[in-house]
């Protein structure tokens, strides 16, 4: 709620106070879907948080947080929304807060992204909010490492 107020009020409290909420609305429905990403994001974070304290987690994650820096064979920035991590192994998780379903190039693009870590076992989570294409559902079967998560199933938690 506060994230929300402080990114929209203040730039619109003198047309809200006017009472011109359709105008307001107007202003903030464009930059929702942009805004929604991050939020979707510290959702994924709170999931995996649960899923560890009641031991759902196959990664028994010390901490999270956003990952960024330099692939050194591409020398291009990268990004992981989330990485959790032990001593041994970790956790590689893409958010996506998209209209479309994730296919398996997101997925192909986080295992890649993985490969910067030398972790020896890696699990990977998508989340999505609208699923998955048979290609990404039929690779996270295959692979065996993959959990993928939808929206709808977070909120039936």
């Amino acid at each position: 709620m506060f994230r929300f107020w402080y990114r929209f009020i203040p730039k619109n409290i003198s047309i809200i106070s006017r009472g011109t909420a359709d105008l307001a609305y107007e202003r903030i429905a464009p930059e929702i879907s942009s805004y929604m990403g991050g939020v979707f994001e510290e959702i994924c974070r709170q999931y995996l948080w649960k899923q560890l304290l009641e031991n759902k987690c196959k990664v028994k994650f010390d901490d999270l947080g956003r990952w960024w820096g330099t692939n050194h064979k591409t020398r291009v920035q990268e990004e992981i929304d989330i990485v959790a991590s032990n001593s041994n192994e970790a956790l590689f998780t893409e958010c996506k807060w998209t209209n479309e379903k994730v296919d398996l190039n997101v997925l192909k693009t986080l295992i890649s992204r993985s490969e910067l870590f030398p972790y020896k076992n890696k699990y990977f989570y998508l989340f999505a909010k609208t699923g998955f294409t048979k290609g990404c559902i039929d690779e996270a079967k295959k692979m065996g490492n993959v959990k993928l998560v939808s929206y709808s199933e977070i909120l039936n938690l």
